[in-house]
């Protein structure tokens, strides 16, 4: 006999990313784990946002995000922009993270990540 255990999300973890995107001088962070690869030739990441999320706005206007993957020294800061609204806080500051050039796009980096994508 099968047992329903619920929404297939409770089956496997997921990595916690931290998205930063800008638009209009707005720049913000979400934490998000709905991330996930969609192919390698060429290279896709998808993302997943609730329309009514802040940064769903500023990344449907602008049209760039960058990934950011934090380290486990990160915990605070990720849970931080995982639960505020950016309406509401400048993650960057809040968290004293520092905003770097993106490469490619016209957001920032966040520095302290050992790796932006």
């Amino acid at each position: 006999m099968k047992k329903s255990i619920g929404t297939p999300e409770r089956l496997y973890p997921n990595p916690v990313v931290m998205v930063s995107c800008s638009n209009d001088n707005k720049d913000n962070i979400i934490t998000l784990a709905w991330v996930g690869t969609v192919c390698s030739d060429p290279p896709m990441i998808s993302i997943s946002i609730r329309p009514s999320r802040y940064s769903h706005g500023i990344i449907s206007a602008s049209k760039e995000f960058i990934i950011n993957i934090p380290d486990e020294e990160m915990i605070e800061a990720c849970d931080f922009c995982g639960t505020k609204s950016g309406r509401d806080f400048d993650k960057f500051r809040e968290m004293g993270l520092t905003k770097e050039k993106g490469l490619v796009v016209n957001c920032p980096m966040i520095k302290e990540c050992p790796i932006n994508i």
